[in-house]
């Protein structure tokens, strides 16, 4: 009796709470490059906001390789959100001032809880 592939066994998706913060910090990192680089149109053009958009393009293209499943990225995101953690942000939005410690928070959670991928 041959078999086919609908008799193969399949197995719900588990993306399990690492997986799930990762894919929360690409969400915050992608939503926090974009209001960085959005807010030189709300803000006056100085060099303040030119370094914050420029912080922004750096978020977003961390949020591409937190796409993946390197450990890198995570690192390297980590780190770009804590330069940006303020007590008192100045000109940023309430948006922005909460995605800082989300993004450090998923972030934090994402590289402890890390399964390196193993290619079968």
């Amino acid at each position: 009796m041959p078999t086919s592939s609908s008799n193969i066994d399949k197995q719900p998706l588990d993306l399990g709470i690492g997986r799930l913060a990762r894919h929360i910090a690409t969400l915050m990192a992608t939503l926090g490059g974009c209001l960085a680089i959005a807010q030189l149109w709300w803000l006056p053009l100085s060099e303040t906001s030119l370094w914050q958009a420029g912080r922004g393009v750096v978020l977003l293209l961390l949020a591409i390789g937190l796409m993946g499943t390197a450990r890198l990225s995570l690192v390297l995101t980590l780190m770009i959100a804590l330069t940006g953690l303020e007590l008192a942000p100045s000109g940023a939005t309430l948006y922005t001032a909460w995605i800082e410690p989300i993004l450090i928070g998923a972030t934090s959670l994402a590289l402890a809880t890390h399964i390196p991928h193993r290619v079968h």
